[in-house]
């Protein structure tokens, strides 16, 4: 700051200077008391003061100059080197050491791609990560896939399978993962800073809007079909009774087969109310045969139009089902099959959980419906067993949104539908051996990238298309014509009727053809 000793100061510029050195002091104190500070707690790691051009390095990275200070420059490896760690890591990170890194894939974190000939190199946010940590550590490396292809679970004979095994048996220096944070594997590897919290959800296929060949029974639930029925029976009855009492005061009682065509007659009449059909024979009739069949009418025509009006609307919009929502209803449905991830921290608990939702999850193996599948395979399967409909894959929803965005900016459409719940939630991290000094110094530099979304803005590379279903309406307005495909339920239902109507018909005719003497009864009536 430069001192104005030999100019005059006006009062509001001269405590505007005694503020600014005050601030100067206040700020001098902050810095010794923080350095200080960060000393004892990186166990002598030299702190990092900003560039000349106001920049700061990892552990005060500006955000807007995040991509011009990353990876630090050579006086920050310098630094680096100062950390106390063990004679042969100080030796290999100096040198510019050769870390063994597992690696496989999982997409969108870690996409693996084939060179041939065994080789292979990873794309993908855990990508851009690893090649971060190279830099700022110092350090090159080779990749190592795990014989298994799995992240790691404990096995029958007290190790671990997957990238934890190989980590914990000191084939790799470090894996990328993620890996959900669980006590089990904390006790047999170390753990970094958190990258991210993620959530298992349910993936299936999207209920396609298809034409119901018996819709046209879809606007009344069946209770009111069948009060349909008996309403129908129980007005017929009693206008056959209003006419029958009258007709038996005033013509004695009539023989047993005019008492059951009356009755018929009544029961056809409060049936084609239904239908808007005229009812014939109601002027000559009594006060209580009209009281019956007025109530009956109006009742039908509230029915009738309520039917027309809910049928008009199931044709021209159909409501997609959503049946998948919770993992209650994926356990009911004994027909879908599931597809979990293999050798994950939800697998182990599945495996020694005895009570609750994740029991019955559990209990899906003994019904052959459980299939565990690679990380690598998760992705393929999405495409190949859930779109078909009779699959539903349970893995994070990371990998959900993953799916959801490449198959719309592919094919254009929302094939996949994501269910409500959120379960099993886990915090994802990378892993090195037990006890290593490069996992302070890896999570050291996370928490500075994680804090400046740098992880996230990777991943959201990789989903550009993400939000584009989630909202997508479970309502289609119907702007085609129907076909038999959709209506064939409706000339089955008349092909029924015409052959009740024969049947009906061959047996009036053969009891006439046994009894001649019928026709003359009835004719009488």
């Amino acid at each position: 700051m430069t001192r104005r000793s030999h100019t005059k100061v006006a009062p509001c510029n001269i405590i505007t200077v005694q503020y600014s050195l005050q601030q100067d002091m206040v700020g001098w104190w902050w810095w010794w008391w923080w350095a200080t500070g960060a000393a004892l707690l990186s166990g002598g790691l030299s702190v990092r003061p900003p560039l000349s051009d106001g920049r700061y390095l990892p552990g005060g990275l500006r955000s807007e100059s995040l991509a011009q200070t990353w990876p630090p420059s050579a006086s920050r490896m310098e630094k680096r080197e100062a950390i106390p760690l063990p004679l042969t890591d100080t030796a290999r990170l100096a040198g510019g050491a050769v870390l063994r890194v597992a690696a496989e894939e999982w997409v969108p974190h870690i996409a693996i791609v084939d060179l041939g000939g065994g080789n292979f190199t990873i794309r993908g946010p855990m990508a851009n990560l690893l090649h971060a940590l190279a830099q700022a550590l110092n350090f090159s490396y080779t990749l190592v896939r795990p014989p298994d292809g799995a992240w790691g679970i404990p096995t029958t004979d007290g190790d671990w399978n997957g990238m934890i095994g190989m980590v914990k048996r000191n084939e790799a220096d470090i894996a990328l993962g993620p890996f959900g944070l669980t006590y089990s594997r904390s006790r047999v590897v170390d753990f970094t800073s958190p990258i991210l919290i993620d959530y298992y959800r349910i993936l299936v296929r999207r209920p396609r809007s298809e034409p119901d060949p018996i819709g046209f029974l879809r606007p009344f639930r069946w209770p009111v079909w069948v009060g349909l029925v008996a309403s129908v029976g129980v007005a017929g009855t009693v206008m056959f009774f209003s006419r029958w009492f009258v007709r038996h005061h005033y013509l004695g009682p009539g023989s047993r087969k005019a008492v059951l065509t009356e009755l018929m007659s009544q029961w056809w009449a409060a049936y084609g109310a239904l239908l808007s059909q005229p009812v014939g024979g109601w002027s000559g009739s009594r006060a209580g045969w009209r009281v019956a069949a007025g109530a009956w009418w109006v009742t039908a025509l509230v029915v009738a139009r309520s039917y027309s009006s809910g049928l008009t609307s199931l044709l021209a919009v159909r409501t997609v089902p959503v049946r998948y929502d919770y993992l209650t209803q994926v356990i009911a449905d004994e027909q879908l099959h599931l597809v979990f991830e293999k050798a994950t921290a939800l697998v182990e608990h599945m495996s020694t959980v005895q009570r609750g939702v994740y029991k019955e999850l559990a209990d899906t193996r003994q019904q052959e419906r459980a299939h565990f599948l690679a990380s690598s395979a998760l992705y393929k399967a999405a495409y190949q067993q859930v779109r078909k409909g009779s699959h539903a894959l349970l893995v994070e929803d990371t990998t959900c949104r993953k799916v959801y965005s490449d198959d719309f900016t592919k094919y254009g459409r929302c094939d996949f539908y994501i269910g409500k719940e959120q379960y099993w939630p886990l915090i994802f991290s990378l892993i090195g051996r037990k006890g290593s000094p490069l996992i302070p110094v890896i999570s050291e530099i996370l928490e500075q990238m994680v804090a400046h979304d740098l992880y996230f803005k990777w991943l959201g590379d990789e989903l550009p298309n993400a939000t584009a279903c989630l909202r997508a309406s479970t309502r289609v307005t119907v702007n085609e014509p129907y076909s038999l495909k959709g209506l064939w339920g409706v000339f089955v239902l008349f092909a029924g009727g015409l052959l009740a109507a024969a049947t009906v018909l061959f047996c009036e005719v053969l009891t006439v053809s046994m009894n001649p003497a019928t026709v003359t009864a009835g004719q009488s009536y």
